[in-house]
């Protein structure tokens, strides 16, 4: 379907990290990893949702997907698990020390 590649594309490698962390409860005709380069490319550029190219799915279905990952905490979760990843590859502990874990009683 999308032929022309958006700076805002996710790579085949980071499309198979997050593509585990989408939930999906409906088969669509359009492929899923079209919708979330179109999510990213109205979050990259600041468009309005009407003027997500032709190269991805229709705005509708784009919106569709955003409003309901952001409703049920799938971004939450996402943004957590791929800080997560991060962290551990840079050799640090999966999350940063709570600041009021160094403060004595």
């Amino acid at each position: 379907m999308q032929q022309k590649r958006y700076s805002s594309d996710l790579t085949e490698r980071q499309w198979a990290k997050l593509a585990p962390l989408l939930v999906v409860q409906r088969t669509s005709k359009w492929p899923l990893q079209a919708v979330v380069n179109g999510i990213f490319y109205v979050l990259k550029n600041g468009c309005v949702w009407r003027d997500v190219p032709a190269d991805f799915p229709p705005w509708p279905t784009v919106y569709y997907y955003f409003t309901k990952w952001t409703a049920d905490g799938t971004w939450q979760r996402v943004s957590a698990c791929l800080t997560i990843s991060a962290r551990e590859r840079a050799k640090k502990r999966p999350s940063p020390p709570s600041p009021f874990s160094t403060v004595k009683a």
